[in-house]
């Protein structure tokens, strides 16, 4: 059990790094915002890990909250990179909310 525990580490790890590099120096938002939530996902992971070679269970609501963060995030991202490439294509929605169809 000990080299899988200690495999899996490794991997949650070398993935953590890569995520950090890639939000680091990725060119848009959106890469840089998918490298951060799939950082939290491996966050979540390695609590996880802990969780399951101990037995202890204390940690569990911490992946709860930071489960809802990293899906907060990822939807308020989103809403906002479409409202900013509804702004630059020349809508900002009305027609939308009167009903108007082009």
């Amino acid at each position: 059990m000990s080299v899988v525990l200690l495999l899996a580490t490794a991997m949650l790890v070398a993935a953590a790094i890569l995520l950090t590099i890639r939000a680091t120096i990725g060119p848009t938002i959106l890469d840089r915002s998918v490298a951060l939530d799939v950082l939290v996902a491996v966050t979540v992971c390695g609590i996880g890990l802990h969780v399951a070679s101990t037995g202890k269970t204390v940690a569990l609501p911490i992946v709860l909250v930071l489960a809802g963060f990293g899906f907060v995030g990822a939807a308020s991202v989103a809403r906002y990179a479409s409202r900013s490439d509804d702004l630059e294509a020349g809508r900002d929605g009305a027609e939308e909310m009167r009903g108007d169809r082009r």
